[in-house]
C-alpha cells in the first residue's frame, strides 16, 4: 500500500461497514507483518555493518562512540521522515537503533 492508497483509504474509511473493516484489519496486519520482516532483515544488516565499523575503529585506536557522527545521522534521517511519522518520532526510533548498535559493538569488543 502506497501513500496515495493510504490517503484514499482514510477518506473512505467511515463508509466501510463492520465486516469490511474486519477484512481491512486483516489485510493491514498482513502488510505490517511483511514490513516487520523486512525491517528486521535491514536492522540485522545494519548491525553487521556497525560491528565491522566498531572493529575498524578499535584497530585504529579510535573511540567507538562518536557523538558528532550520531548528530550527523539524526540530521540526515530528518530528511527521510514522511507523514504520518514525524521527525521527532524517527529520531527516537534511531536513538534506540544507535543505542543497540553501541551495545552490540561493546559485546563484540568484549568477545574478541
Amino acid at each position: 500500500m502506497n501513500n496515495k492508497d493510504f490517503k484514499i483509504l482514510l477518506k473512505e474509511f467511515d463508509t466501510l461497514n463492520k465486516e469490511e473493516k474486519g477484512i481491512l484489519l486483516s489485510k493491514l496486519r498482513i502488510e505490517v507483518d511483511a514490513l516487520d520482516k523486512d525491517l528486521a532483515k535491514l536492522l540485522s544488516k545494519r548491525t553487521y555493518f556497525s560491528v565491522m565499523i566498531g572493529r575498524v575503529k578499535r584497530s585504529l585506536k579510535m573511540p567507538t562512540y562518536s557523538p558528532k557522527r550520531e548528530r550527523e545521522i539524526n540530521k540526515r534521517i530528518n530528511k527521510f521522515a514522511e507523514k504520518p511519522l514525524t521527525s521527532k518520532a524517527l529520531q527516537r526510533i534511531y536513538e534506540r537503533i544507535l543505542d543497540e548498535s553501541r551495545a552490540v559493538q561493546k559485546n563484540d569488543a568484549e568477545d574478541n
